[in-house]
């Protein structure tokens, strides 16, 4: 006679829970050792260093979608913010001639940046107080972002001659680990901290469970919403930074469905789609699983089938996401 008592019940609970919870961790974990086992070179500093710095940026992205999706919106404007902002960046630093090459940087950071708020700010504002539906509004602005872009380069792409900006930003700690991989990492230890112990953290998920409960109860949500695009077009805007210093130019084109990749990377990490629940530690790993997928069809030859192959995987696991997401949430119902 088998018997099993009450408490390696509750181990195997405990165990499944940590697994579960755990789970992109995992995966990841698995994807880098997959890469590593099927590609000798995928270990070096080189490559961890570029895999790395795509991590920056992307995370950088998903992590502002993160608060958007949280609060039941969606921004699609950002792959056009993160373009305009690479331009900006490259205008500045071409056709400014300032007493010294450090302001001149500050200038063209500080120029990307509020203008990719401004961006946020119309966004927010659109969904905040004309009622407007965000994939409307976001969509809108898509075309605007891409405009001034487009306006402001009148061409080609424009390279970036100013060494000292590249130089900052693809600075490297121990020479592999780089300074913009170690600046998300630190931002998404605050913004953990932030959206699960503070109030002004706890009102993005309040807004997204319920907007009108969240306003009875005293939060501003009108606020909270502009909150949460500003974030977004900043992060957006750091992201285009940090992109202009790796390729070491400027164009419109650049970000082209990169918002696509941030939702996929904020779905993946457990983020519901109608807002009110996420972790945004999760998008993270979100954002990593999609640049080690992108390494997986280039290391197997899945790239030589088609140049298509990656989105179509990444659609794939994005419906077997949500799917196993709206059966979990209809079994807790």
């Amino acid at each position: 006679m088998i018997t099993v008592n009450a408490a390696g019940i509750t181990n195997n609970r405990g165990a499944k829970h940590i697994i579960s919870k755990n789970m992109l961790v995992i995966i990841t974990a698995a994807m880098f050792l997959f890469c590593a086992g099927i590609n000798p070179n995928f270990a070096d500093s080189f490559t961890l260093s570029s895999l790395m710095q795509e991590c920056a940026y992307m995370a950088m992205l998903a992590m502002g979608m993160t608060f958007v999706i949280l609060t039941g919106g969606i921004d699609l404007s950002i792959g056009a913010q993160l373009g305009m902002s690479t331009t900006i960046v490259a205008i500045v630093l071409r056709d400014t001639q300032l007493q010294s090459v450090q302001l001149s940087i500050v200038l063209a950071i500080v120029a990307s940046l509020l203008l990719c708020l401004g961006i946020g700010l119309a966004n927010g504002l659109g969904v905040a107080f004309l009622k407007l539906p965000p994939i409307v509004t976001t969509l809108a602005m898509t075309w605007v972002a891409k405009g001034i872009a487009e306006v402001a380069s009148t061409g080609p792409p424009i390279r970036i001659a100013t060494t000292e900006f590249k130089a900052f930003f693809n600075f490297k700690i121990g020479g592999w680990v780089p300074v913009t991989f170690i600046f998300v990492v630190v931002l998404l230890i605050l913004l953990s901290y932030m959206l699960k112990s503070r109030r002004s953290g706890r009102e993005f998920y309040a807004v997204g469970s319920n907007q009108y409960a969240a306003f009875i109860s005293g939060t501003n949500t009108k606020s909270v919403l502009i909150k949460a695009y500003l974030i977004n077009a900043l992060f957006a805007g750091i992201a285009g930074i940090f992109v202009a210093a790796v390729t070491g130019s400027g164009t419109p084109t650049f970000g082209v469905n990169y918002e696509l990749y941030s939702i996929a990377a904020v779905v993946m990490g457990g983020v519901l789609l109608t807002g009110g629940e996420g972790k945004i530690y999760l998008t993270f790993f979100g954002a990593i699983i999609l640049r080690l997928l992108n390494r997986v069809v280039i290391f197997t030859g899945l790239s030589s089938v088609s140049g298509f192959i990656e989105g179509i995987i990444v659609g794939s696991i994005l419906i077997l996401v949500l799917f196993i997401n709206s059966r979990e949430k209809g079994y807790s119902n």
